[in-house]
């Protein structure tokens, strides 16, 4: 790569790695400022066949999340049970932590539109294998 063009990709990329690390998970912002109010009740993943549900009292379940992929993306383990669950302040954003026994899955808080959204990634993060939460809705927790 030589000439104009070269110097170009070599000015540009720090400037695109910069905007994409602001942007987060899937390409949403992280969510700041979340409450636990509004995270309880049931999220649905459709696309990763999993639930996870989350009560005013910490105690939450998991049904059918992601735990492990294979080299071909496929999940070769999944978590189903009952535990418990917290808001993890800790960084930059907020983290969803749900414990199933002993085993800690972290979910990312981020916002599509204004709109919560729960997000986890399977596997190698650079694998971009993910499952986005929504809420479920009324009568459905």
């Amino acid at each position: 790569m030589g000439g104009r063009a070269g110097k170009w990709a070599l000015l540009a990329a720090p400037v695109v790695l910069s905007v994409s690390a602001c942007v987060g998970w899937g390409g949403y912002p992280p969510a700041t400022n979340v409450r636990e109010a509004q995270l309880v009740g049931t999220w649905r993943a459709r696309e990763c066949a999993a639930t996870v549900t989350l009560k005013a009292d910490g105690t939450a379940s998991l049904a059918g999340v992601p735990a492990e992929m294979g080299l071909d993306s496929r999940v070769t383990r999944r978590i189903d049970g009952r535990g418990a669950w917290e808001i993890d302040e800790s960084g930059a954003g907020r983290e969803l932590d749900v414990v199933v026994d002993d085993e800690t899955t972290p979910f990312d808080l981020y916002r599509d539109n204004g709109r919560l959204v729960v997000g986890l990634t399977v596997g190698d993060p650079d694998d971009m294998n993910w499952c986005t939460f929504d809420r479920a809705g009324p009568g459905s927790a």
